[in-house]
């Protein structure tokens, strides 16, 4: 999945696990606790849906995933890594004014606002619309 994603190994791995451990845990010769598993999934931008389907898939297996039995865990984890690169991206804004981070700023706040920890305001939805058709053209 990371390689079709067109993630490098370094990119994957970072701040979860070492490289190396990484490497052996994609050849099936090390495994791993769903925390990192989790956190690498972020890293390379797969959902834990889309990990274990692709996975079934790959071995044949058809097992339903029950994501009520992991949504506590797994949402705390996504409100907490939005909530840190939202402050990241605004700030970036702030210093620079690139409308990128502005954007990537948005992106995070939209993501906590479904958790309802945010609201992305009128004013935000229409510069978000504003920047994609233009980017679109």
């Amino acid at each position: 999945m990371r390689i079709a994603k067109g993630v490098s190994l370094s990119n994957a791995a970072k701040n979860v696990v070492s490289k190396s451990f990484l490497s052996r845990f994609e050849r099936d010769q090390s495994n791993i606790v769903f925390d990192k598993l989790y956190r690498l999934l972020l890293n390379i931008n797969v959902s834990v849906e889309e990990f274990v389907y692709i996975n079934n898939q790959r071995n044949n297996r058809y097992q339903p995933f029950h994501y009520e039995d992991t949504k506590d865990y797994v949402d705390q984890q996504i409100i907490e890594k939005s909530n840190k690169l939202s402050k990241y991206y605004y700030q970036r804004w702030i210093n620079n004014q690139i409308e990128y981070d502005y954007v990537n700023f948005l992106k995070e706040k939209s993501i906590m606002e479904k958790h309802h920890i945010a609201k992305v305001s009128q004013k935000e939805k229409q510069f978000l619309y504003n920047y994609l058709f233009a980017k679109e053209t």
